[in-house]
């Protein structure tokens, strides 16, 4: 009897065994434009929320009627396409800080467009 429960109980678990479903396991490189896209969207998320918490950039959003952490908050909503954009809109301007009218302008235009959409 105890021969019979032993080879009932190999039998058993070599079915078990055998009866488990192989998952595929697939392993690949991370290719350079995949980490360096990763890395490029939290250093333009971290340029933007860096813009957003110069005093200036905050009193004039007061001035204008918006809420500083309303907006970035309504920023880390934005889609990483549109954190790209918006951070190489702000390298486009001149070094120095020497940010024209207009160009401040839409900048805070596409903050306040977002906040009122999201």
């Amino acid at each position: 009897m105890k021969v019979f429960s032993l080879m009932f109980s190999a039998v058993l678990m070599f079915l078990c065994i055998s009866l488990l479903p192989a998952t595929p396991v697939q392993a690949g490189m991370i290719g350079t434009d995949e980490a360096v896209s990763a890395q490029q969207q939290t250093n333009d998320r971290a340029k933007i929320d860096a813009f957003l918490g110069q005093s200036q950039v905050q009193d004039e959003m007061r001035t204008m009627g918006v809420d500083p952490a309303t907006a970035r908050a309504r920023v880390q909503a934005l889609t990483n396409e549109e954190a790209a954009q918006l951070a190489q809109k702000m390298d486009s301007v001149p070094a120095g800080g020497n940010i024209s009218s207009t160009d401040f302008i839409i900048i805070l235009l596409v903050i306040i467009l977002v906040a009122i959409v999201l």
